[in-house]
């Protein structure tokens, strides 16, 4: 009901407003696959998940939210897809792969006993297993999306648009390097889209932070739908 509520509002406000941003707005489509990929994901389940874990980290998992280990975020969004989302993982136990490896059974990458990739905790190996860097990449999800922070600071619309509940976006510097993930739990005031996060240790960890907010925390922006 949510989603059909704001797919209604977000249509109203295109159709006022489409002569005149679609020649401003540039956002790139980055790939799109088959309508039927990751069908059995749950959207909602994940956002719910992140939800409940959002302040605090889930001891069935190692904390990687020291600064050396560079942040418990993706470690953080990669749980809300699995545990939460039923996302299967991906790969053989033991390989580490970024496009074609991502699970998670220990703390440490392989040839630990128990290993995890490197694409479950470091979020631009989960960019290039997910989507792509440089065209080049798994593309594990639907689809992906490249927004300038400039454009999305002009008119936030289109991403929020696009964006439900469960959906992951990453935030990348000038030089394309991926430095953050955070996962999409809610809708705020304005067409905001509410985020949660883990950081590092002393950062922010929490629900329902806009993302309007974090627009300019890189150069630009990736959208990774899991699922149509």
């Amino acid at each position: 009901m949510k989603r059909k509520l704001k797919s209604v509002i977000a249509a109203t406000v295109v159709s006022a407003t489409f002569l005149m941003s679609s020649q401003a707005f540039a956002a790139e489509v980055m790939f799109t696959n088959s309508t039927t990929i990751n069908s059995s994901f749950n959207r909602s389940a994940a956002a719910d998940y992140a939800e409940t874990w959002a302040t605090t980290p889930n001891p069935a998992y190692a904390n990687y939210g020291s600064s050396s280990d560079g942040g418990d975020c993706t470690n953080f969004v990669s749980q809300a897809l699995h545990d939460g989302g039923g996302l299967p993982f991906n790969g053989i136990k033991g390989n580490n792969r970024n496009t074609i490896d991502w699970y998670y059974y220990g703390s440490n990458v392989p040839p630990s006993t128990n290993p995890r990739t490197s694409s479950w905790t470091g979020a631009h190996q989960f960019r290039e297993h997910f989507a792509v860097v440089n065209d080049q990449g798994g593309k594990k999800a639907y689809k992906a999306t490249k927004y300038t922070s400039q454009e999305l600071s002009n008119d936030f619309q289109p991403i929020y648009n696009e964006l439900f509940r469960g959906d992951i976006v990453q935030h990348v510097n000038s030089a394309g390097h991926t430095i953050h993930s955070q996962i999409i739990n809610g809708y705020g005031p304005g067409n905001d889209l509410k985020i949660a996060q883990h950081s590092v240790s002393s950062g922010t960890w929490d629900k329902n932070i806009s993302l309007k907010s974090y627009v300019a925390y890189g150069s630009w922006i990736v959208s990774i739908k899991i699922k149509n």
